[in-house]
């Protein structure tokens, strides 16, 4: 296995040589290229000055002279190319590299030797004088464009740039590669501790990680918020075993000292004792059985069986089922229910939301309060709020409090009984409905639990 660090710089150095190589084999194709294309043309342009002084000395009388034959051979010299005039019959008159002859036709005597060169291509042309044929030039240059030392000195100078560039390259990709690999694996290698601090529950020892680019800060963010998560899932789990210790031993410490006290005949098995005793069974059964409806409701068994539901008829239901406990307490609720309202879902389980939310307003609702409950449709949805009076939600319990087994005043929830599980069975049966549950509330003034069904 390599190390993140070595395959960066590794990749970094390959693939900047593979880029220069690219570089400097293109750059030699278009440079032979575009100068080929350029040398190919000055030699036509070079080609058409010639034929033209030719023509032009012909137009008189037909006949060069010594005088244009030496220009022509000056041309020749200064031009690199090779011209060669043969006569109609072609035989050749004329060599700019052997010299020339005077003679018939053009002036010019025939010469019997191959004038011919191998390295060079010839190009043919007619001479023509008053529509007669007077004989043919011929103009070569050599096959290989690149033939002067000025050429191959270029050339040379432009491939020794691209040496030294591919060096300069190397040593920059490697020094790059060293900086980019600290500055990449840095915060991963932070990432990685505080995983690893993670895994041996040390959450708070995962620190902010500052990463610059977008990907890694989002799994330092990710991480950092999971360490919290799981530092406040570890405080309810630990908060958790008290409050089920705590609730249960409680009621098992009274059962048993009044059962060992009527066994030994201290007390006497009257139906008080007897209906405390029932009431401590009560209220651990209630326990057990919250328990066990929250592992149903988190799991993927719980099963909705949806009808259309008339919401004002069931939360009509449900509140005058709270009227009695209402009337203890001489707390007043009010009902704003708007008509003709129906939702397609499981009555049983709508209706323990309501239950759930509305014995919560009543609970930490003190005597002589109000709670008002509302039900409309907005463009939002269907909306349903719980207001009441009561005690209130301090700001910084707001995240915790639909959490299992949260109570954010143990003093008050021993007063008022439960574990602090209700609020969480009915955030998950208002997500099984495809609902969102929300709460505002100011302490000493009290709570609207609110939710919206889509």
């Amino acid at each position: 296995m390599i190390s993140l660090g070595k395959r960066i710089r590794k990749n970094y150095i390959v693939i900047s040589l593979i880029a220069i190589i690219i570089i400097i084999v293109l750059s030699n194709i278009g440079i032979k290229y575009y100068f080929t294309n350029y040398i190919s043309a000055q030699n036509k342009i070079d080609d058409e000055e010639i034929l033209t002084y030719i023509n032009n000395g012909i137009e008189g009388d037909g006949i060069f002279d010594n005088r244009e034959l030496s220009y022509l051979k000056q041309q020749s010299h200064f031009k690199d190319v090779e011209i060669i005039i043969l006569d109609n019959e072609k035989d050749v008159v004329f060599v700019s590299s052997r010299g020339m002859g005077m003679g018939k036709g053009m002036g010019m005597g025939s010469m019997n030797h191959n004038p011919f060169k191998e390295d060079y291509i010839y190009s043919e042309n007619e001479l023509i004088h008053e529509n007669e044929l007077l004989g043919y030039i011929l103009i070569g240059h050599y096959k290989n464009i690149i033939t002067s030392k000025a050429d191959n000195d270029f050339l040379f100078a432009i491939n020794i740039l691209y040496i030294v560039s591919f060096c300069i390259t190397v040593f920059v990709a490697t020094l790059l590669s060293v900086l980019l690999e600290k500055r990449i694996t840095k915060p991963i290698i932070e990432i990685k501790n505080s995983t690893r601090n993670i895994s041996r529950g040390n959450y708070k020892l995962v620190e902010n990680i500052n990463a610059d680019t977008v990907e890694l800060d989002e799994l330092a963010t990710s991480i950092k918020e999971l360490a919290r998560q799981l530092d406040e899932q570890e405080q309810l789990r630990k908060r958790l075993s008290n409050d089920i210790s705590h609730e249960l031993r409680s009621p098992l410490a009274v059962l048993r000292g009044q059962i060992e006290a009527i066994i030994d005949g201290v007390l006497e098995p009257t139906g008080e004792r007897l209906a405390k005793i029932y009431d401590e069974i009560i209220r651990m059964t209630k326990l057990i059985n919250d328990l066990n409806e929250l592992a149903v409701v988190e799991s993927q068994e719980l099963k909705l069986c949806k009808v259309n539901v008339n919401l004002k008829e069931l939360l009509t239901s449900v509140i005058e089922g709270f009227l009695p406990l209402m009337n203890s307490k001489n707390i007043v609720i009010e009902k704003k229910l708007d008509d003709n309202i129906y939702y397609m879902g499981d009555r049983d389980r709508l209706k323990q939301i309501f239950v759930n939310l509305l014995n919560n307003a009543y609970k930490y609702t003190n005597e002589g309060g109000k709670i008002e409950v509302v039900l409309y449709k907005s463009i939002e949805g269907i909306t349903i709020s719980f207001v009441d009076t009561g005690i209130g939600i301090k700001e910084e319990d707001y995240p915790y409090i639909f959490q299992r087994f949260y109570r954010s005043d143990d003093s008050r929830s021993r007063k008022t009984g439960g574990a602090g599980i209700g609020l969480s069975i009915v955030k998950e049966l208002v997500k099984a409905h495809n609902g969102l549950i929300t709460v505002e509330s100011e302490v000493g003034i009290g709570s609207n639990f609110t939710i919206i069904f889509k």
